[in-house]
């Protein structure tokens, strides 16, 4: 009888284990994890569009993160530039053959979501292995914003940068001026620092671009904004739009202290043909290396006229919902740890893009590098104001729209009200589809 109970005794025991094991794996698979057999691997794919030394410092990232977690296998694949990254996505997707997780701007992102091909990273928030409440506050407000679709988040912010104003120092000083802070200043510094010799500007105050992202850093420090609460109509044509495009405008034609080319300045302020412009965080290498020490530059944040703003660029972490469980829930773990603040402060001292969390500000490390780099700072000062794109499937075609219409303006083709207005009845036309 003592041996009969004993067996079932054990039997009970038995079932009661594979009863929890069960319970267990079906708990996993409602959470979106898959169980992984022990010593087994998964083999996940990360497109991305950052070559060079940005791709360097992935692979580098690629490498710690499997030294850490050798049961997965990411395989890091430079897909060429942004454009070239959105095309090859949209065809893999067209062949249900996408990577499991890229690189991508929230626009893109709209337009995946729209088809249901991305897998939310909120639906990995929740229990083991997610994201706490205080740990997701803590990305920066505004970046959480541009991973937010109708109410859920789902991406992870990475290489994030933001506007700036990028000044020569050597000639402000000369010119008896401290960097400027408003409009106002920064007219007054373009001014001081356009030289003319025998009726020729041989250098300018500053240089301009005839594209959205210029034309958004005047309206946004404009108090403007691109498209109104409900997400339906223009506004950039309004009273703040115009008054900044006519601030551009009046820069090249009226004061003659400005001009305008359609690529990167970095190598014109490195020559010495004009003495600001604005850029990302992103390009303090490339300013550095134009510039070759020829003459002390400094970093501060875009003029303002009505308050400071500081318009946000760059690609956030998308996962794909093609992806197996297992693939889903080792990608789920490589951004997770792509973004923690260890990894993203790193990034940031390697790239020159910001910590996408706060309390990456407060590592030694990230404090370290403050001290040592303070003209870098002024990108992390600004994130407080920080103002991110319109997360919507149109917005690519809207920045074409509003690039066109700056470059009207400025070969005075049409007045900064034409143009917008005319610019903003293209945009509602695209909305109200």
């Amino acid at each position: 009888m003592r041996a009969f109970g004993m067996a079932r005794q054990g039997s009970q025991l038995k079932r009661a284990i594979v009863g929890i094991v069960t319970m267990s794996i079906l708990a996993m698979l409602f959470a979106g994890i898959a169980p992984v057999s022990a010593g087994s691997k998964v083999t996940i794919t990360f497109w991305h569009g950052m070559g060079s030394a940005l791709g360097k410092t992935v692979d580098e990232l690629v490498a710690e993160f499997q030294k850490q977690n050798p049961d997965i296998i990411v395989k890091a694949e430079y897909q060429g530039n942004y454009s070239a990254l959105n095309q090859k996505i949209m065809a893999a997707l067209a062949a249900k053959k996408p990577p499991t997780m890229a690189q991508a701007y929230g626009n893109w992102v709209a337009e995946y979501v729209k088809s249901g091909a991305v897998k939310p990273v909120e639906d990995f928030f929740a229990g083991p292995g997610g994201l706490s409440k205080d740990e997701i506050e803590d990305f920066w407000p505004q970046l959480r914003v541009g991973c937010t679709f109708d109410g859920k988040m789902y991406t992870l912010p990475f290489n994030k940068s933001v506007a700036i104003y990028i000044y020569n120092l050597t000639a402000l000083k000369e010119a008896g001026l401290k960097p400027p802070k408003t409009w106002e200043d920064l007219l007054a510094a373009s001014k001081a620092t356009t030289v003319v010799k025998d009726g020729k500007v041989t250098r300018y105050g500053i240089v301009l671009r005839p594209n959205v992202d210029y034309f958004a850093n005047m309206l946004f420090t404009n108090g403007g904004r691109y498209i109104d609460e409900s997400g339906k109509k223009a506004v950039f044509n309004g009273p703040e739009g115009v008054e900044a495009l006519q601030f551009m405008v009046d820069m090249l034609h009226k004061y003659k202290v400005a001009y305008y080319i359609p690529g990167y300045a970095d190598a014109d302020f490195g020559a010495g043909k004009t003495c600001g412009y604005f850029a990302t965080s992103a390009s303090y290498s490339y300013t550095d290396k134009a510039v070759g020490g020829k003459f002390e530059w400094g970093i501060g944040p875009i003029p303002y006229k009505r308050g400071p703003a500081a318009p946000v660029a760059g690609t956030d972490l998308v996962m794909f919902a093609s992806a197996s469980p297992e693939e889903q829930q080792a990608a789920w773990k490589f951004m997770k740890w792509l973004t923690n603040a260890t990894q993203t402060a790193h990034w940031a001292i390697e790239t020159g893009y910001i910590p996408v969390r706060r309390s990456a500000l407060h590592l030694q490390a990230m404090k370290d590098w403050m001290a040592a780099n303070p003209r870098n700072a002024a990108s992390l000062d600004a994130l407080q104001y920080a103002v991110t794109d319109p997360n919507i499937a149109e917005w690519q075609d809207i920045r074409e729209i509003i690039s066109q219409a700056v470059e009207e303006a400025f070969l005075l083709k049409a007045t900064p009200k034409e143009a917008l207005d005319k610019a903003a009845a293209k945009t509602n036309a695209l909305l109200a589809k």
